[in-house]
């Protein structure tokens, strides 16, 4: 994570305090640093900051964006408010919970793991029924790319121990393959993962899910793979109960594959310590491995 500068966030501050004098002695908290804003935290208010004009664009079209999702989507989702301008920030209230990790999941009972799996399998059947062409007057553009087939092979492959490499290969093939034509286009939220959640421990209750900045168009079957950040055991609870909701059948293996192509590209990207990338690698090569049920192909 990128640690905003002390003169960065008394900029943030001063920011807040111009379009909302009354918190000129909030004390506040550094929430995130993500590589495209910054969140500062006063009493569960919220406040973005986006780090760049490009993460500025982004920060709008999210709030447009959020603010019309709201009202058709069962699942809550935070109620942005933008102070636009030079320097653009938004601010809302934060949704009570805390974050979902792979450790926490594997605490949680079959009742509790089905249930956080019927939310957010109707969560994206509900997003993904969405007109496209009414998405794309609400703000919605395509959601960006991930790094080329060639270029994880040449960068990722060869810094993979020996028992991966084939398996690697072998998910470059598969991911060069992959096309998005016909119903697989959707506007989804294509961040799914356990961060963006607001997960009750109390009650084993998914309260909402948040930051709607990578949302827009783009593959079904991507958009479903999120979750395997968490446990591939939840993503295939998703799975069978979104085709339940939508009669669509998913391909469980092109999720899967879009995964593994995510992890072969950060360690590529260099985003991560090597070290930490290869380990999600190996973990999630590994996990596939060890699925209990065997993954089915879409009829």
């Amino acid at each position: 994570m990128l640690q905003p500068e002390p003169a960065d966030l008394a900029r943030y501050r001063a920011l807040v305090i111009s379009r909302l004098p009354q918190l000129a002695g909030a004390q506040f908290v550094t929430l995130a640093e993500g590589w495209d804003s910054v969140a500062l935290e006063y009493d569960g208010l919220i406040f973005k900051f986006p780090r760049n004009q490009a993460a500025g664009e982004r920060l709008r079209r999210e709030v447009a964006l959020l603010n019309f999702l709201r009202p058709r989507i069962t699942m809550p989702l935070p109620q942005p408010i933008l102070y636009d301008g030079d320097e653009p920030f938004s601010q809302h209230r934060a949704i009570p919970g805390a974050k979902l990790l792979a450790d926490d999941y594997l605490m949680l009972g079959e009742g509790s793991r089905n249930a956080l799996a019927t939310r957010m399998a109707q969560l994206y059947a509900e997003l993904h029924q969405l007109p496209l062409a009414r998405m794309q007057q609400a703000g919605a553009v395509s959601v960006d790319p991930w790094m080329s087939p060639d270029e994880i092979l040449e960068r990722a492959v060869p810094r993979l121990p020996r028992g991966y490499k084939g398996w690697a290969r072998k998910v470059v093939s598969g991911y060069r393959k992959l096309t998005i034509q016909g119903d697989e286009l959707v506007f989804g939220y294509f961040d799914g993962h356990g961060w963006n959640m607001a997960f009750d421990f109390t009650t084993a209750t998914l309260n909402g899910v948040y930051d709607f900045g990578d949302s827009g168009f783009g593959s079904r079957h991507r958009d479903l793979s999120y979750s395997n950040w968490i446990s591939a055991d939840l993503t295939l609870r998703i799975i069978d109960r979104y085709e339940d909701l939508t009669r669509y059948r998913v391909d469980r293996e092109q999720v899967m594959l879009y995964t593994s192509a995510l992890r072969l590209a950060e360690l590529a990207e260099g985003f991560l310590s090597d070290e930490q990338a290869l380990a999600n690698v190996v973990h999630w090569a590994d996990e596939l491995k060890q699925l209990d049920r065997p993954l089915r192909p879409a009829a």
